[in-house]
């Protein structure tokens, strides 16, 4: 049998080539998976000390009285903005109260997945696992920039 190091034919390729022509492709995968090509892409914008503010038009659901988004972008506490009037906004930390998981938006409210805790839109704990209400988060909104800004 033959060593494949020492093989000359065309079509087989080295650990070498092979090995950069798969962390070329990694990066690729990654910088497009990213949107325009910079980490973090487009979404809501992390001001000093840790206060988010987020552009209501991005998010559609937001767009009437009711709609309930999750707009921190992935990046820091989970956060949930609810459209509570016109010119009204309720911000929730999505931090389940009971052990600390990521609740789900749900059509009526958050569901925590691990345990069955339902929230209404409002954060207040409505059944399942026995825990105490979603944490209120500081939020002002301002008319003219269409913006919230979220202290979390």
């Amino acid at each position: 049998m033959d060593d494949v190091r020492s093989c000359s034919h065309p079509c087989l390729v080295g650990r070498r080539e092979f090995l950069g022509a798969a962390s070329l492709t990694a990066l690729t995968l990654l910088q497009s998976a990213c949107g325009d090509g910079q980490i973090g892409g487009t979404g809501p914008e992390e001001a000093n000390g840790g206060t988010l503010v987020v552009t209501v038009a991005q998010f559609p659901p937001l767009a009437s009285v009711g709609g309930v988004a999750r707009v921190d972008g992935g990046r820091g506490t989970p956060v949930a903005l609810v459209r509570t009037g016109a010119t009204s906004f309720t911000a929730l930390s999505l931090v389940c109260t009971h052990e600390g998981s990521t609740v789900n938006i749900t059509g009526t409210g958050f569901l925590c997945p691990n345990h069955g805790a339902r929230f209404s839109s409002a954060g207040v704990w409505q059944g399942g696992q026995v825990t105490t209400n979603l944490r209120s988060l500081p939020a002002s909104y301002d008319v003219g920039a269409g913006t919230v800004s979220i202290t979390r």
